[in-house]
């Protein structure tokens, strides 16, 4: 069968080991920064109380694979039945993952530029690197589109120009190649939200989007003596998120999406 090119989730970072034990929940806090104030000779400075506040994210998402492979059907088959069972599930697990991840490329709604059924601008590029650098996100940035859209980014001549990008070897005309488009590195998916021909892809810095995994795909089989076949299962538990940046200003203590933005375009 086809499989799909699954990129998201190995884009997210994995935070899994500052979750390590038990548990399902992954508190957050949001450290806000301090005021500087002028202090007066014979005067005591008077301490700030910031009550910080915290992002909670629960680790809840089990998924698993199952099926029951007969001895008959296994003896009288040509090719091994539970090896194709155990790259089947692989694949559907990780795919399961990358589809939770593409969800999360729709939620800003702050910071966004483009337009549905639309290809993107570069004006549209220009203005998602401003999102993110406003807040001081730090290069390099990440960027998922779709393949409609990274067809639109091939027509844009600053990603292929060899002026603009140094490629002397037409990689943009015979591989469809693009370098880094404003400090970001841009992957193109199938699986980005949306249903055609609407699609949400998304540039972002650092660490906004996360993953925590609790256990990775593992597989799980018995012998069922009575129906002299093997039950076979695979199952993984994980969860992604985006996180929420703390505002820069002093003793202010909210928090927004500030290190992505969303990129609307076609699918």
């Amino acid at each position: 069968a086809v499989e799909l090119d699954l990129v998201i989730a190995a884009l997210f970072a994995d935070w899994s080991s500052k979750m390590s034990g038990s548990g399902d929940l992954f508190h957050l806090p949001a450290r806000h920064h301090l005021t500087a104030n002028t202090k007066s000779a014979g005067t005591d400075a008077t301490p700030e109380a910031i009550t910080e506040t915290q992002q909670n994210f629960t680790v809840s998402t089990h998924q698993v694979t199952a099926q029951t492979i007969e001895d008959f059907a296994e003896v009288m088959s040509k090719y091994n039945i539970r090896n194709e069972f155990t790259m089947d599930s692989a694949y559907a697990l990780a795919r399961a993952m990358e589809v939770a991840c593409a969800a999360l490329l729709d939620d800003n709604t702050a910071q966004t530029v483009g337009v549905l059924t639309a290809e993107l601008t570069d004006d549209n590029f220009i203005r998602s690197w401003q999102y993110i650098r406003d807040s001081a996100g730090k290069p390099p940035f990440k960027g998922v589109v779709s393949p409609a859209a990274w067809g639109g980014m091939l027509k844009v001549e600053k990603f292929t120009q060899q002026l603009y990008n140094g490629d002397t070897k037409g990689a943009a005309v015979h591989d469809a190649q693009i370098g880094k488009v404003y400090q970001a590195t841009f992957y193109a998916s199938q699986l980005t939200v949306g249903t055609a021909p609407n699609s949400s892809g998304h540039m972002w810095a650092g660490e906004h989007f996360f993953k925590i995994i609790k256990r990775k795909p593992t597989p799980h089989a018995w012998y069922s003596p009575l129906a002299t076949a093997w039950v076979v299962t695979m199952d993984q538990i994980y969860g992604v998120f985006e996180r929420q940046e703390a505002d820069e200003a002093a003793a202010v203590t909210t928090v927004a999406r500030l290190h992505g933005c969303r990129l609307q375009s076609l699918k």
